[in-house]
């Protein structure tokens, strides 16, 4: 691709745009506006803004999965501890309060 214009015969938007307006066109021709001899630091910018969502998006992921995983252990070794040593009368009582609370506050995924 040569150095001149990549966005040609597209009218200019004065208006302000909004997020889900934005295009690649309206990015490129930004970019067009930045003198060649910085690209490489436009590169490195946008570079570093990709990593910096990514990771927040699967660091949040990442969050989510470790809690749910310890959330499970804790109730596999809550089970455990019931069966082995839990009274059934009370093991079936406790049960039912449970199930009906996580029931009342059960959210949707």
């Amino acid at each position: 691709m040569s150095e001149q214009s990549v966005v040609k015969n597209q009218p200019e938007n004065e208006t302000k745009l909004s997020s889900a307006d934005v295009s690649i066109i309206d990015i490129l021709k930004e970019m067009q506006q930045v003198p060649r001899e910085y690209w490489f630091n436009l590169l490195k910018i946008i570079k570093l803004y990709r990593e910096s969502v990514t990771q927040t998006v699967g660091s949040k992921q990442t969050q989510d999965t470790e809690r749910l995983v310890e959330q499970h252990r804790a109730l596999s070794e809550l089970n455990k501890q019931w069966i082995e040593e839990g009274d059934e009368k009370e093991q079936t009582e406790t049960w039912e309060y449970l199930r009906q609370n996580l029931d009342k506050h059960r959210t949707s995924i």
